[in-house]
């Protein structure tokens, strides 16, 4: 008897840590990996292998390579790129990096003068070995002046290669580069599309090329700094089909800012992440808008829009990243500066919350509501003041990728890796990892999957592409094909589960 109990309370146990996040410690050292010791301005991108290409600005731009154990890659070493003579006077700040047709593509602000008196956005490619690719623009390079005040704000790629970049100078504007890094001067006017009547914060590229900005504008109505979405036709017109002429207000009676969404092509959602602007910051909540139109989706919380949250022993939050793990919780990600709950001020760091599919908050994470964990191991006191990224690995753990600041001990770079508290589709035992296979793989139009126990026998499915967004789904019998004709083109993982629960996920490769 004394045995059955422990063995409940074991598994009792375990159900209640599995509910929270934690640290996987056998990522880098103690679950950390500093990629960059001297600066803050970085971005990371993750390779279809699970690895991570990184790119630092110092002075010039430093590129290195992580390891899915979250050690760099010292055979990849450093490799090193600047636009000047002396990278002192023409030094880039990055802003954003994609991998695009297995190409990187760096995005960012350069001074154009040693005085740092007049600014250029550029635009890189550089080859997956970390080697530049001189066959774009000049030299590996694209530049165009933005003045005194300008800045890059987000760019997005389309599946021809053609970029599109966010750029903020007196009003914001758009400017289209295609692939082979020329600027496209019959976009917009004269090369750029203005789009001086809101602030953009982030931009997206839909399957179909329409491109969909999300940040705040004034509502007239209100005369608030309102949530905002707008999409264009990828010639930069308006799609009329979207909203009202192309735009969706999401009010709220204090204002609030659209600072991220996550598509999910399956239920023809898009889910946003917005904060309000009160006095100390740390109020949010999330929507959720229809692709085709951009109408509330009435079966999301209230009417598509969840209620306003706040966690009154966290009041200071800057939040930044959305993602949907694939039992459908929402994880968000940010940066918090202090917990009224009775301990000591902290400044800037990590901060999680999960909420359900239905937008109320999980507190099986936590009885607060939320967990904070520090941006580095205690002894540096780092800040975490730039939340750059948070990747998906749909195995249920999460990889974030961030900078900041320490008064002590200078700026650095930072990934860490969490265990998200869902066991993911790959938890099957290790004896059952080769009872299923796929083929053909790469693949073009149909995909088949073989169940070595049990053939002819239906499953549930669901594809979804490297940055964690679900592409497609369905029901599937073992030795049957799959449609994947309206994939494009790359890198994906399809996950699926039988009947009796036995569940994996494997990597596709469309071509």
């Amino acid at each position: 008897m004394k045995k059955h109990y422990f063995l409940l309370f074991s598994i009792f146990t375990i159900f209640l840590n599995a509910q929270s996040f934690s640290l996987d410690t056998t990522f880098g050292n103690g679950g950390y990996c500093m990629y960059d010791n001297f600066r803050e301005t970085s971005d990371v991108v993750i390779l279809p292998d699970g690895q991570f290409i990184t790119a630092t600005s110092t002075g010039s731009i430093t590129i290195r390579k992580v390891n899915q154990s979250g050690i760099l890659d010292s055979s990849f070493g450093e490799k090193d790129y600047d636009m000047g003579s002396n990278s002192l006077d023409k030094s880039e700040s990055i802003k954003k990096i994609i991998l695009n047709n297995n190409k990187i593509l760096i995005y960012g602000r350069v001074n154009a003068t040693p005085t740092h008196s007049l600014y250029d956005w550029f635009l890189t490619r550089i080859n997956l070995d970390g080697s530049l690719d001189t066959s774009f623009g000049t030299n590996g390079f694209t530049t165009q002046s933005v003045s005194q005040n300008g800045t890059a704000d987000d760019f997005a790629v389309d599946q021809n290669g053609n970029s599109y970049l966010l750029i903020s100078n007196m009003g914001s504007y758009m400017v289209k580069v295609d692939s082979n890094g020329v600027i496209d001067n019959n976009f917009g006017t004269n090369g750029k599309l203005l789009l001086n009547t809101f602030y953009p914060k982030k931009f997206y590229i839909q399957n179909d090329g329409k491109l969909v900005m999300a940040g705040t504008k004034t509502n007239t109505l209100t005369y608030t700094e309102d949530s905002y979405i707008e999409r264009r036709l990828p010639d930069g017109t308006y799609d009329s089909t979207f909203g009202t002429n192309g735009s969706v207000f999401i009010p709220n009676t204090q204002g609030s800012v659209a600072r991220n969404f996550e598509y999910n092509y399956t239920d023809n959602s898009i889910l946003l992440l917005h904060s309000k602007n009160t006095i100390y910051g740390g109020t949010f909540f999330l929507s959720k808008i229809q692709i085709s139109d951009g109408a509330s989706v009435s079966g999301f919380s209230n009417n598509g829009r969840t209620p306003d949250y706040s966690f009154t022993t966290a009041k200071q939050l800057s939040l930044g990243q959305i993602t949907v793990l694939p039992n459908s919780k929402i994880i968000v990600t940010g940066g918090i500066t202090n917990m009224y709950n009775g301990t000591p001020n902290l400044i800037a760091q990590l901060f999680v919350t999960r909420l359900n599919a239905n937008g109320t908050v999980d507190y099986t994470t936590s009885t607060a509501g939320f967990q904070y964990f520090m941006a580095a191991p205690p002894t540096t006191s780092l800040r975490a003041d730039y939340i750059k990224k948070l990747f998906n690995l749909n195995d249920g753990s999460l990889v974030l990728a961030y900078s900041g600041g320490s008064v002590t001990h200078g700026s650095k770079s930072f990934l860490t890796k969490f265990n998200s508290g869902f066991l993911g589709v790959d938890d099957i035992s290790a004896k059952d990892h080769n009872t299923f296979t796929l083929h053909p793989n790469p693949a073009r139009d149909h995909i088949t999957i073989q169940y070595k126990k049990e053939g002819n026998k239906s499953f549930e499915y669901s594809i979804v592409d490297m940055s964690g967004k679900k592409i497609q789904s369905g029901s599937s019998i073992f030795n049957e094909q799959i449609n994947i004709q309206k994939l494009e083109k790359g890198n994906y993982i399809i996950q699926f589960e039988t009947k009796k629960r036995d569940r994996q996920s494997l990597k596709l490769i469309k071509k």
